[in-house]
Formats: structure tokens, C-alpha cells, sequence
């Protein structure tokens, strides 16, 4: 027999606006009381876009897009056709994000059952 697991959202769609300046932290609260420990991210602008995320919006970390030789944050590419889900901390949750150019970056809370 196959397990399936089904995605689905469990939030709202927020917007976050990119430039080259790192966001403030962006709380993304989910909709249904379920366990919602993912995170739907679409990039639409032309830069890449790098994220962090965390449970308090004190302690996400300030993103960076990675230097030659250096570390840096979860990278989305740019003009992305689909969104990419990615396991986040159990919501609410707080995003931050920095892009190599001005993008739009949507954010939604999702679950897996």
C-alpha cells in the first residue's frame, strides 16, 4: 500500500516587497488549527531572494545571499513559475528575506496531513 501525504495551504498569501535592503521580520500565522509547519514561497521578481526564518521575530536572523567563499541564506531563484515548500517552524512563524534586485515574494502557511 502507498502513504500519501497531502499538502495543502492552511493560511493567507502574504506579500513581501524585495530590495536589496533585508525586510523587517513578517509574521505568517495560519487559519485552521492544525499543524502548520510549512512555508509556500514564490519569487516573481528578476533577483535571486534569500530567507530566513524563525519562531520569534527578534531572533530570525538577518538573511544574506552568499559571497564567493562565504555562507549565506536559503536561496529562492528568480522568475520562479511554481512556489517551493519548504518546512518552517511551527506557525505563527516569522519570515525575513533580501533580494539581489526588487522582487515580489509571496509567503503562505501550509500543512501536510
Amino acid at each position: 500500500m502507498v502513504n500519501t501525504s497531502v499538502l495543502r495551504v492552511s493560511g493567507l498569501t502574504y506579500t513581501m516587497a524585495l530590495t536589496t535592503t533585508a525586510t523587517s521580520a513578517l509574521a505568517v500565522v495560519p487559519l485552521t488549527n492544525d499543524q502548520t509547519n510549512y512555508v509556500h514561497l514564490l519569487n516573481t521578481g528578476t533577483g535571486v531572494a534569500a530567507i530566513e526564518l524563525g519562531n520569534a521575530s527578534d531572533t530570525v536572523k538577518v538573511p544574506a545571499i552568499a559571497a564567493d567563499g562565504a555562507g549565506g541564506s536559503y536561496i529562492l531563484p528568480p522568475a520562479m513559475n511554481y512556489p517551493l515548500m519548504l518546512a518552517a517552524p511551527k506557525a505563527p512563524f516569522y519570515i525575513r528575506a533580501i533580494s539581489s534586485g526588487t522582487n515580489t515574494l509571496y509567503v503562505t502557511a501550509g500543512q501536510a496531513d
